[in-house]
């Protein structure tokens, strides 16, 4: 079975949400407003993004600096990128947060050879502005359904691991899907009525998905 784990960043391999936490110290009071009116579905993922690290006008150095004692990996992540290892499954990290954010905290853990797929940043005189993957199904909502429903074509069983209101497109189409306990994306999957299963830690989703792929097997078999 071809199968590709896809994680997001802030508030799930992380504890904290490091944009929201840069976005507070550093933009005006009013950043939240954007964000609310993409929560209330007035404005894209991309569209939001965009807006709101356009008010960041620091350095790369001065943000991570301040992340860096505030910044903690989820319990039991590299017990993720172990399994995944020895299963051959790919582990991708999807999230619409800062690139180099992502690559410098992987980075101190020894797993920048993990994949990431998320919005280009560029330090400008007008704050950050941000690339984003291209589109690559026409019926996506956000680049995260994107992706998802690009892997799925090609064949492969997809496992999305969230927490938030821009990953709930992609776990209601996801083969497993799992959601921080606690989290907005848990009260969406509800309200939905979306299949996820609720973790705290990522050991929890490694034995799910082995016995996920135990039972897909077994099936298979017969």
């Amino acid at each position: 079975m071809e199968c590709v784990v896809l994680t997001d960043f802030d508030g799930t391999m992380v504890t904290i949400d490091t944009a929201v936490y840069l976005l507070d110290k550093f933009a005006p009071r009013n950043w939240r407003i954007i964000e609310e009116q993409f929560e209330r579905g007035e404005m894209t993922f991309e569209d939001s993004l965009a807006r709101e690290f356009a008010l960041l006008k620091v350095s790369e150095r001065e943000m991570l600096s301040a992340l860096e004692p505030a910044t903690h990996f989820r319990p039991n992540f590299h017990k993720m990128v172990e399994y995944c290892t020895e299963r051959q499954f790919q582990l991708i990290v999807i999230s619409g947060g800062l690139d180099f954010c992502i690559r410098h905290f992987l980075g101190l853990k020894g797993w920048s050879n993990l994949e990431i797929y998320t919005p280009k940043a560029t330090h400008t005189e007008d704050g950050i502005e941000l690339s984003f993957p291209n589109r690559l199904e026409k019926t996506s909502t956000n680049m995260k359904d994107d992706f998802v429903m690009y892997l799925m074509k090609r064949g492969k069983k997809v496992v999305y691991v969230g927490n938030g209101v821009s990953d709930y497109p992609a776990v209601r189409i996801a083969d497993l899907a799992f959601a921080i306990k606690g989290s907005k994306l848990v009260q969406l999957c509800r309200n939905g009525g979306v299949a996820c299963k609720e973790i705290t830690d990522f050991q929890q989703a490694v034995d799910s998905i082995e016995d996920w792929v135990h039972q897909r097997t077994k099936e298979a078999d017969h």
